[in-house]
């Protein structure tokens, strides 16, 4: 078995945030206690914040506090926080995000996974060593990829093809919007500092669903680089740029010479892929495919909201019954209302703060 990538540690060359200029105004600190009850609404399905990536301002001390809080005062909670919640703390802009995917971008994603999929099972059907290494590689959906012990935070990322025998992912995918698209490259910097550059392939795909359609690609990989001392860095390096697969007209990329280019090598740390020459099999989807993928979900999500789909004309009962919903479940109006302007609060003071870290 091959060695893989050596680099001095990661978490030794990351620079902080420029801290904003004497005189303005700092950024207020979130209340832990409302970020708690903030959860526990989106633990209940009470929560009514349906951003999907809703940000929030939080310190490394805090969000550690926060974890330390609800692991030892609610273990229900923890649980839910562990199982069931998706959720990211990016260390470098001091930010706690919610996800909560659209259906527009969840359709995309998913038509991108089982296209890379179907590639590699036709790869796997055939012999020899690029047939094995590709049967060993799976989508993995969304597990938690946990770098807090080396300051590069914590991801519920969209999607990831990991080989059996790698302690990570190779390629990582997200699905970016709005906000998100903001974040995209702290995002893969953690993925790929905080794996020591396992993590091989960074891919983001940008749709925009409101009044634009454009629709764009970038790329991140592993690279090395001298410091001025001449020391190898380890650095997450940007090898496609908002590479444009759809125009804000809606009007597809058609140069098919454009689009996502991997190789199988791509899928596993260099500890299993050995020399460059090895697994260089081609995996490719062309940008014609990629704008036919939004273009569907599209359809399908239009389709849903105009109640256009398939149904039953006639059903087979006369009425319908809940279950019995227990005192625990229930919410009085009183504590909606409270909670509420809590989570009104917490997001009016996520929106101020995001537009003052951007003006800095």
């Amino acid at each position: 078995m091959h060695t893989p990538l050596q680099v001095t540690p990661p978490h030794s060359f990351r620079s902080n945030p420029t801290p904003p200029p004497t005189g303005k105004k700092p950024r207020a600190i979130t209340d832990i206690t409302d970020i708690i009850k903030v959860i526990k609404r989106r633990q209940s399905g009470h929560c009514r914040i349906t951003d999907p990536w809703a940000r929030y301002p939080l310190s490394e001390g805090q969000y550690a506090d926060l974890l330390q809080r609800v692991q030892s005062d609610d273990e229900v909670l923890w649980d839910y926080m562990n199982k069931k919640l998706r959720y990211d703390y990016i260390p470098v802009v001091k930010q706690l995000v919610f996800r909560m995917p659209t259906h527009l971008h969840e359709w995309v994603m998913n038509s991108v996974v089982e296209e890379l999929r179907h590639q590699l099972r036709k790869l796997g059907a055939g012999h020899g060593a690029s047939a094995d290494f590709a049967r060993a590689v799976n989508a993995r959906g969304s597990p938690t990829l946990d770098f807090t012990k080396t300051g590069y935070g914590k991801h519920d990322p969209d999607a990831q093809f990991r080989h059996s025998k790698a302690q990570y992912p190779g390629v990582v995918i997200e699905v970016s919007y709005a906000q998100k698209r903001k974040d995209l490259g702290y995002l893969a910097e953690d993925y790929i500092l905080g794996s020591d550059g396992n993590i091989r392939v960074v891919i983001g795909l940008d749709v925009e669903y409101n009044n634009s359609k454009k629709a764009t690609l970038s790329v991140w990989r592993p690279g090395v680089v001298q410091n001025e001392a001449g020391e190898p860095e380890l650095v997450a390096r940007q090898t496609i740029t908002n590479q444009i697969i759809r125009d804000d007209g809606g009007s597809p990329r058609k140069n098919d010479e454009v689009g996502l280019r991997l190789q199988l090598r791509d899928f596993a740390t260099e500890a299993l892929t050995g020399p460059d020459g090895l697994f260089t099999d081609p995996i490719y989807i062309p940008a014609s495919t990629l704008c036919f993928y939004v273009e569907q979900a599209e359809q399908d999500m239009a389709m849903v909201k105009q109640n256009q789909g398939a149904v039953m004309e006639t059903n087979r009962w006369v009425g319908k019954r809940r279950r019995q919903r227990t005192p625990p479940e229930e919410l009085d109006d009183d504590r909606e209302a409270k909670f509420q302007k809590i989570e009104d609060k917490v997001m009016a003071q996520a929106e101020e703060n995001d537009s003052s870290y951007e003006a800095d």
